[in-house]
């Protein structure tokens, strides 16, 4: 009987042991980043680079002054009017969306992006795909944007993209509203769009709601608050304890390729705490986790404009970026899209390319106005 004890006892100890090595093991993994991956490519990163480029000549047209700009504007703007309507008359809300921003801006290039945001969900309707390209090559007589407005104005419907239609969605949308002046804050302190900020916070928290679904049902969606991540990603943002580190570090370090230079050395000196209480702070409707997360973001955007690639309207590289962190930051002429792969309820998608789809979705432009190039 006492052999068998002194059996039982060993074994528990063995166990412990074992079990103190995976912890000891798993903190390290996640203090030097040996638990980071490179996240998946996604496969319609090609559809992405391809409207950058399309988009990129659309831009040069508005901005240029070569001659027969004004007949190339009005083509643009007729294919522009033809696939909308396109939309339209499968996704009224969406079309609305997009006019509501066309009379905003004016900004062709900014349309045919939120065009492609709702062609990617609809890549396997050969009938729409049918119609949609056609307009590309016959868009005459598509009317005026007061047509379409008059046309669609109206009608309701479901949204092409199906997270508008979640639970989860509302109480983001919700808490989002809150903490506009906070979000605002931090991107006039670390000097990048606002609605960069927003489209990666809101992806963040897609991810985690649709993960922690229980959680979700009992805490988040009967308080219409957002989630504070995990002891791994901490705060509204999402970033990981080591990640706020080397932010910090990349703030006072001149030889950095991310520093911002030296207005912005001190610009989280004066908090206090330690990083994980300011990151999961809610004080401020949780700005001092905007704030890292902002400054995050422009040090990637400085890194890529510094290697000659600015990635400022490329909503879906700055996402996908933030979401593998530094390590995988390796500016070249065709970035990849992609990130983790997230689930929101009819399939996986990248992390990357949730941002594209949020930030061009034409949600919350009240709050967060798009900044046309």
């Amino acid at each position: 009987m006492k052999k068998h004890v002194v059996n039982i006892s060993k074994a528990l100890f063995i166990c412990l042991i074992l079990y103190v090595i995976v912890l000891v093991g798993g903190f390290f993994g996640v203090k030097y980043g040996l638990t980071n991956t490179a996240g998946m490519v996604d496969n319609k990163s090609d559809y992405f680079q391809n409207a950058n480029d399309e988009t990129a000549q659309i831009n040069e047209i508005e901005n240029g002054n070569q001659a027969g700009k004004e007949a190339e504007i009005d083509r643009v703007k007729d294919t522009n009017y033809c696939q909308i309507r396109v939309i339209g008359n499968l996704y009224p809300v969406n079309a609305q969306k997009i006019i509501d921003t066309y009379e905003k801006t004016g900004s062709d290039g900014l349309i045919a992006k939120m065009i492609l945001a709702v062609n990617l969900r609809l890549l396997n309707n050969l009938d729409f795909q049918s119609k949609f390209s056609q307009c590309e090559t016959d868009s005459k007589n598509s009317g005026s944007l007061d047509d379409l407005k008059r046309e669609f104005e109206n009608l309701s419907g479901q949204n092409v993209f199906p997270w508008i239609d979640r639970p989860e969605w509302q109480t983001i949308k919700e808490a989002t509203s809150k903490d506009k002046d906070a979000i605002n804050k931090a991107g006039q302190a670390a000097g990048i769009e606002p609605r960069l900020i927003v489209s990666n916070m809101i992806v963040e928290q897609l991810r985690l709601f649709n993960s922690e679904r229980e959680i979700f049902k009992e805490f988040f969606e009967p308080l219409k608050i957002l989630g504070n991540a995990n002891k791994i990603s901490l705060g509204i943002m999402g970033i990981k304890e080591t990640t706020a580190s080397e932010i910090e570090d990349h703030l006072k370090d001149p030889k950095s390729e991310y520093y911002l230079g030296e207005n912005y050395e001190n610009i989280l000196s004066s908090l206090d705490d330690n990083t994980y209480d300011k990151l999961t702070s809610e004080k401020d409707n949780h700005y001092i986790s905007y704030l890292y997360g902002a400054l995050y973001l422009r040090q990637f955007l400085t890194q890529w404009q510094n290697a000659g690639y600015d990635i400022k309207y490329r909503p879906e590289i700055i996402g996908t970026l933030f979401n593998v962190g530094f390590p995988q930051s390796k500016p070249n002429p065709n970035p990849k899209v992609g990130g983790s792969a997230i689930d929101v309820g009819d399939g996986k998608y990248s992390f990357g390319s949730l941002v594209y789809e949020f930030y061009y979705s034409g949600e919350l432009t009240d709050e967060f106005p798009y900044i046309a190039k």
